[in-house]
């Protein structure tokens, strides 16, 4: 009886050992659908946001940015400016080390501190580091000061309303690794949430937790799967192979909608597509011809034939001005205020009024000089392309020859840097300066200002980047799009927003991005059972 006993209590030991292993093992992984495969992996090399997505999870910057443009602690908990305007100090968490069980730390705990910080960015500072922030570095950082071992303070040579931005750019980095030549492009080592395991070539990659992290990650690994073709990325998600599919064909939208244990989210911020006059061309010089241009177009209506969807998905929306909503100085009402209404009739009279009369062949002509131009677009957004269509069909009902054309991506920015284009359709510069990288008098260079020259414009961007203020600066801003967009150099442009389709089971995830830091103080995306 008692040999019995003793094998039914073995047994139930046995059986509930069984039930307990399924429970130990199941690890929470998060699966990433990615259409950029990756460029570098070193972090001072990289520009693209794909090598970003996973970079920021295995490294640290000192700040990050939310979905509002604001910066938010990141291996910094605090910093403040001086009232001198040149001297920024950033105090830096206590609790932070560089990532173990790798063979440039092993299984030694070692702290990240100001020296650290202050290595790195010396690091970059030095051209023959090929770090691709040096320029920006070089021409606004002056000195670097370790005050203590969690305090360091940065001088800037002037007023750099923007050094926050240079903070989240930046990556802090190992010193030994350096020291040591460990290849960081093979085997990233940082301290953030999240470590690199291992990497196959245009496959796959995945990380996993930092044990030694100060906050637990809510995930055990992040696997990157590197799938090129869109399509095939939004059959994985509906597959359920992926948890999040970076960017969702508008064509898929839909599908995607309608599963109930999916959901779709914009992107952000806005990324800005304008349709720009070449101001140095005699033919657009005048601003009142541009303007009259620009009434002649129905962008609300070309908006709405390119990207209406059953979905009611945001997928762009119009841009009066040059500034993305999201971003300070983005403002849709002032902007709407100043720009040309569609009104084809008005847009006859101007032109009459300026000169430029119908003739034969039904196309306007002024001093011997016909109104006929090309409107160039690059060949890798059909988006733009269809733009373009719309847009020449518009302006031949006035009588204006504008023929689309559409040029190889290399020839159409070269193109559009060497100012040989008429009209041209271009996108980006959405970042935290792209407004004034557009509106600014650029005379070395045609790209990315068109052409466009104001010299109030040109004093109220420079004030504004000197202003510390950020609702001064906003103010700033905002007055020179107005006053751009009156003038409009551009004859018309949209924000567009990437898709980001996800499966409901993945939480904290309402600022639907995988650039910005999946474990930080401000969120800790994890997946649902």
């Amino acid at each position: 009886m008692k040999k019995k006993l003793g094998i039914f209590i073995l047994l139930a030991v046995v059986l509930n050992l069984f039930s307990v292993v399924p429970a130990l093992a199941a690890e929470k992984t998060l699966k990433i659908g990615t259409y950029m495969t990756i460029t570098t992996l070193w972090p001072w090399r990289t520009t693209s946001d794909g090598d970003g997505y996973i970079i920021r999870q295995i490294y640290h910057t000192l700040v990050e940015m939310d979905e509002n443009s604001k910066f938010t602690p990141g291996l910094a908990t605090s910093w403040e400016c001086a009232d001198d305007g040149v001297t920024w100090t950033v105090h830096l968490r206590d609790d932070v080390y560089w990532q173990r069980g790798n063979g440039l730390f092993g299984d030694e705990k070692v702290k990240v501190t100001a020296e650290d910080v202050k290595f790195s960015y010396d690091y970059y500072l030095d051209p023959a580091n090929g770090s691709v922030r040096y320029d920006a570095l070089s021409k606004t950082l002056k000195e670097i000061r370790v005050i203590d071992d969690h305090t360091v303070q940065f001088v800037t040579k002037d007023i750099d309303v923007l050094w926050e931005y240079s903070m989240y750019q930046n990556y802090v980095i190992p010193r030994r690794a350096i020291e040591k030549k460990w290849d960081l492009a093979s085997y990233p080592v940082g301290s953030g949430a999240y470590k690199f395991q291992d990497y196959v070539t245009d496959t796959s990659l995945t990380l996993i937790r930092n044990e030694d992290f100060w906050r637990e990650p809510a995930l055990d690994k992040v696997v990157y799967k590197f799938i090129t073709d869109k399509s095939v990325s939004s059959m994985a998600l509906q597959n359920k192979e992926i948890d999040i599919a970076l960017a969702i064909l508008p064509t898929e939208i839909e599908n995607i909608a309608g599963k109930d244990y999916l959901t779709v989210a914009p992107s952000a911020i806005g990324s800005l597509r304008w349709i720009g006059f070449n101001c140095k061309k005699k033919i657009f010089s005048d601003s009142e011809v541009r303007r009259a241009l620009a009434m002649a177009v129905d962008m609300d209506g070309a908006i709405k034939a390119i990207f209406s969807n059953k979905a009611g998905a945001k997928l762009a929306v119009r841009g009066y001005g040059c500034i993305p909503y999201e971003r300070p100085g983005g403002d849709l009402e002032s902007n709407k205020a100043v720009t040309p209404r569609y009104n084809p009739k008005e847009a006859v009279k101007l032109l009459d009024k300026l000169g430029w009369k119908t003739g034969p062949g039904g196309v306007r002509s002024k001093d011997g000089q016909k109104m006929s131009f090309v409107l160039q677009v690059g060949n890798n957004d059909a988006n733009r392309e269809k733009l373009s269509v719309i847009v020449a069909t518009q302006l031949k009902a006035i009588g204006v020859d504008c023929t689309a054309r559409t040029a190889e991506w290399a020839t159409h920015t070269s193109d559009i840097a060497k100012g040989t284009v008429e009209m041209y359709i271009m996108g980006g510069y959405s970042n935290l300066d792209g407004g004034k990288r557009l509106m600014e008098t650029n005379t070395k260079r045609f790209s990315p200002n068109c052409g466009y020259s104001n010299e109030d414009v040109d004093k109220l961007i420079q004030e504004a980047f000197r202003t510390m203020n950020y609702d001064k600066r906003c103010a700033l801003l905002r007055k020179a799009d107005n006053i751009f967009s009156s003038e409009c150099p551009h004859l018309g442009a949209y924000f567009e927003y990437s898709q980001v389709g996800y499966n409901k089971r993945v939480t904290d995830f309402g600022y639907a991005t995988v650039y910005q830091a999946l474990c930080s103080p401000v969120r800790n995306v994890g997946v649902a059972e």
